[in-house]
């Protein structure tokens, strides 16, 4: 069945339809991700679809991502630390995906067109409930203690592992595949903390509330903007500085610290 997104459009050459039988449609399951987009009669704005797209998109970027870090667990468990690394680097570029997303909506999204859209949604749809985002924490806590566990089968720690990344190593491949898995999760990690840090940006953007832009001494808590779900932004604050994988920013303050010792 031929579905025309935008019906309204008097130009037919300017209709956007789907829907048909091609092998292209039925492999992709276009039709059905296609389905999920609002039609132009029930948009709050013209922005609305892009708000929606860049949503979207995320979420199936997320989805990608925890797919990879399920290949990760697999590749972990087998001892295959060449398909691992190979398997970060792939969730790395989808990483970026999101991040993208984000530059979307802060380049083109103006506040009074957000204001006016968010005051029609529904009533606590927050981005925190992201079941994407969600998933990444649990996925996140499952990869990095089958890590460890490799680890611990190869007899070494992160600390073991910090010569292994520099140019030249000449000692065991093994441990220079894993110092290369240690460094593709901690370069996911960054791809996703920019991601939550631009996140907030956004929010601040959009919604106002940024804790040093104003100098009165008590408007940064009195006058915090709130979630869809009536939760004050600085949940996200929080969340925004929360990487996946803690140990690993960790180790790079005792480098950093052990470096300046040596320096000194």
């Amino acid at each position: 069945m031929t579905i025309t997104l935008n019906a309204s459009q008097p130009d037919p050459r300017l209709r956007y339809t789907f829907g048909g039988d091609s092998g292209y449609e039925t492999e992709l399951h276009l039709t059905e991700a296609l389905s999920a987009l609002v039609p132009d009669s029930d948009l709050a704005h013209r922005d609305h679809r892009l708000f929606q797209l860049a949503h979207v998109m995320t979420e199936y970027a997320w989805v990608g991502i925890h797919d990879a870090l399920c290949l990760l667990d697999a590749a972990l468990a087998k001892d295959d630390l060449v398909d691992a690394g190979r398997t970060l680097a792939r969730a790395t570029s989808l990483a970026e995906l999101p991040v993208s997303c984000l530059r979307l909506l802060t380049d083109a999204l103006p506040q009074a067109v957000f204001l006016q859209m968010r005051g029609r949604f529904a009533q606590g749809a927050t981005g925190l409930d992201s079941p994407g985002a969600r998933s990444l924490r649990k996925a996140g806590a499952a990869v990095w203690e089958r890590f460890e566990q490799t680890l611990t089968a190869h007899g070494v720690t992160l600390d073991d592992l910090v010569n292994a990344t520099e140019p030249g190593y000449t000692g065991q491949t093994s441990r220079a595949l894993l110092a290369d898995v240690m460094l593709h999760l901690q370069r996911l990690d960054t791809r996703i903390l920019a991601w939550k840090q631009g996140h907030l940006t956004l929010v601040w953007q959009l919604l106002g509330g940024h804790p040093h832009a104003t100098t009165e001494p008590d408007a940064a808590s009195a006058d915090q903007p709130t979630s869809m779900r009536g939760r004050p932004i600085t949940d996200l604050r929080r969340l925004a500085a929360r990487p996946l994988f803690p140990l690993l920013w960790q180790r790079s303050s005792t480098v950093y610290h052990a470096a300046e010792t040596g320096y000194s």
